[in-house]
């Protein structure tokens, strides 16, 4: 059910960004970034066994804003950083905030088991503080050197998918470290960690690949 649940939201947010772009053109795809950072932060903490290894729901969402600044830069250049960093942050914190807020009104007025768990997925327990700053940081890390990444290889070889594949191999390698260093040293041992960054990578890898179909969908698309 897990893999399941992971090919179906591939698949969703990978066609959103297509819509988003055709009706939108740039600034639907900084309401896309933005709508993807929402989603992400009520379910950054939600986590599930993959392949063995612990592995957050929102992978495909991370994949998702990294593809389409990828477009972004690829489209309207790189001076487009600063706001797509912003269209991740602004939002990611926000509702963050909002629901780590609505998690003290709710269990203070209630003593139900639906609150525990309300409490357990986004209260202030150790753990969802440190998801949550990792993907902060991880994610507006890897939008700021992935632009500059992909305006390198763009410069060099104008060619999108060819600069798509390596920023995705390279960017993708960094967060996933990155990411799973701030989130679980000191909770699990070196060997777990490696084995979940490695595995991270790996599925980050192939919806990055899958992202290659939206991507060029919007790239035969008419520039406005």
């Amino acid at each position: 059910m897990n893999y399941l649940f992971l090919i179906v939201l591939t698949i969703i947010v990978m066609g959103l960004m297509v819509l988003f772009y055709k009706f939108g053109k740039k600034e639907g795809l900084f309401l896309y970034i933005g709508l993807m950072s929402s989603v992400l932060s009520t379910i950054s903490y939600k986590t599930a066994s993959l392949f063995e290894f612990e592995m957050q729901f929102g992978i495909p969402l991370i994949v998702a804003i990294f593809i389409c600044s990828n477009v972004i830069v690829q489209r309207y250049g790189i001076d487009e950083t600063k706001r797509i960093i912003k269209c991740f942050a602004f939002p990611y914190i926000l509702i963050t905030l909002l629901i780590s807020l609505s998690t003290l009104i709710i269990s203070s007025q209630y003593n139900l088991d639906s609150n525990v768990i309300y409490d357990n997925l986004f209260g202030y327990d150790l753990a969802n503080v440190r998801i949550f700053i990792s993907t902060l940081l991880s994610v507006g890390f890897m939008l700021w050197y992935n632009t500059n990444i992909y305006y390198y290889i763009r410069k060099s070889k104008n060619i999108y998918l060819f600069s798509n594949i390596v920023s995705i191999l390279i960017v993708q390698f960094i967060e996933s470290i990155v990411f799973v260093l701030i989130s679980y040293v000191g909770s699990f041992a070196f060997n777990i960690m490696f084995g979940m960054a490695a595995m991270r990578y790996l599925i980050k890898i192939g919806i990055g690949l899958l992202g290659l179909i939206p991507v060029t969908v919007i790239m035969k698309m008419k520039v406005e």
